[in-house]
């Protein structure tokens, strides 16, 4: 099993929760202090963030990013004025492995009750993990009884058998391993490992998307993650090797600009939307190791070179969804979040591709946060935190297996050298 809390599990009562996103662009941590009342969900309160940009020279090193962990944990732990030992840790898309199963079980007495639904997650769990896989969750999509479906929740049903369908979700153990060492090498310790993915749709889906069927797309800068929802209950989700980075490069290649001012330019210029006029809008850029040369290209040239690349990025997300063509019919929205979903015409070229509604997702306003800590690039870190707070406590063994019905209600929302550098960072 993935190397999680050595200490054991976190109690209900602990104040403070932080959650730390690894990406390839940026480290962020948020913190936040948990309060609890009666009978109430958690409730949270974020008392520090901290964010520190990695460099921007070529692939990160295991020693970047330490640096990168450990400045951007002290300066939330600055700003909440409290320390952290450990840490809700994200693992990016690519690096998830996911399989649907199913677990039948005896009913004890006759009638389902809470214990005969728990065991039936318990033995699914047990079945869902690959070869030398961890499982992160086990999910409930679905429940029978005696072979009848339909049924939302079963307990209080009368039957002999429960039959349980499920969505895993599960990393390599190497990945994992690896992970939790670099992370102790910044003196903290892993609490949990959360499907990223998973923790972006928690922070920027809305429940009846989820209900009535959802693709979330989290543009990172080197790959781009995805999460489906369909009746409420996460159906798929995985990642793809491409994003933001990737049309910088495209631009710094195309144009022979030092990456850094490609970047600049697609931030400030960049569209995938080519707007009247834009023929007779010209960006200059700065040659790569000739000083003092330019080359000026209009910004109709620029949208040439950005439309292709993001086209691509939903083409191959699109390839990943459900092979069902019932579940695959029954998709019609799709929320973009993440730092590429900025990118302008980013929301209309996913609409013309995946031939969806679209909409840009943010995390939910929470107390205690900064403004500038609610855009789409901080949809996961914000996540972690909500569905801490959400699960009010973990399954055995740190699984994340969830307790409620795939379909019931939730709360309000709360928000708000390693194996070659973990597979080329991410």
């Amino acid at each position: 099993m993935a190397r999680l809390r050595k200490n054991g599990k976190r109690k209900k009562d602990d104040a403070l929760a932080a959650a730390l996103d690894i990406g390839s662009s940026k480290v962020a941590c948020f913190i936040a202090r948990m309060t609890q009342e009666a009978e109430f969900a958690p409730q949270a309160e974020i008392v520090g963030v901290g964010v520190y940009g990695a460099p921007s020279k070529g692939r990160a090193t295991p020693d970047d990013i330490e640096t990168g962990i450990r400045n951007a944990v002290e300066a939330a732990e600055r700003m909440a004025g409290e320390q952290v030992r450990r840490v809700i840790v994200s693992v990016p898309g690519k690096h998830l492995r996911s399989r649907r199963i199913g677990v039948d079980i005896e009913i004890t007495g006759g009638i389902v009750a809470r214990e005969d639904v728990d065991d039936s997650l318990h033995e699914g769990a047990k079945a869902a993990t690959p070869p030398d896989c961890a499982t992160l969750h086990v999910m409930p999509t679905g429940y029978k009884v005696d072979g009848e479906d339909g049924f939302t929740d079963p307990i209080g049903f009368s039957g002999a058998v429960l039959s349980t369908e499920m969505f895993s979700v599960g990393a390599r153990q190497s990945f994992l391993d690896n992970m939790a060492d670099l992370i102790e090498r910044c003196d903290l310790e892993v609490d949990e490992f959360v499907a990223a993915p998973f923790a972006a749709a928690e922070a920027a889906l809305f429940d009846d998307e989820k209900e009535l069927g959802v693709v979330l797309i989290d543009i990172g800068a080197t790959s781009t993650d995805f999460a489906v929802f369909d009746n409420g209950a996460l159906v798929a989700c995985g990642g793809v090797p491409v994003g933001g980075n990737h049309i910088t490069r495209d631009i710094a290649q195309i144009f022979g600009a030092p990456l850094a001012h490609a970047e600049r330019a697609k931030t400030l210029y960049g569209s995938a939307l080519m707007g009247p006029g834009d023929e007779h809008r010209f960006v200059d850029f700065p040659q790569l190791g000739v000083a003092g040369e330019t080359v000026r290209a209009s910004r109709a040239d620029v949208c040439e070179v950005i439309l292709p690349r993001l086209e691509e990025i939903f083409e191959l997300v699109a390839e990943q969804l459900p092979d069902d063509p019932m579940r695959r019919s029954g998709l019609r929205r799709a929320v973009l979040t993440g730092g590429g979903s900025l990118l302008v015409g980013a929301r209309e070229i996913a609409e013309r591709t995946l031939a969806m509604k679209g909409r840009l997702g943010r995390p939910s306003a929470y107390p205690g946060a900064p403004e500038a800590a609610g855009g789409p690039g901080f949809s996961v870190c914000a996540g972690l935190i909500q569905n801490f707070a959400n699960s009010g406590g973990y399954g055995e063994n740190g699984l994340g297996v969830l307790r409620q019905s795939p379909h019931a209600s939730k709360q309000p929302s709360v928000l708000g050298g390693l194996e070659a550098w973990l597979r080329a960072k991410f």
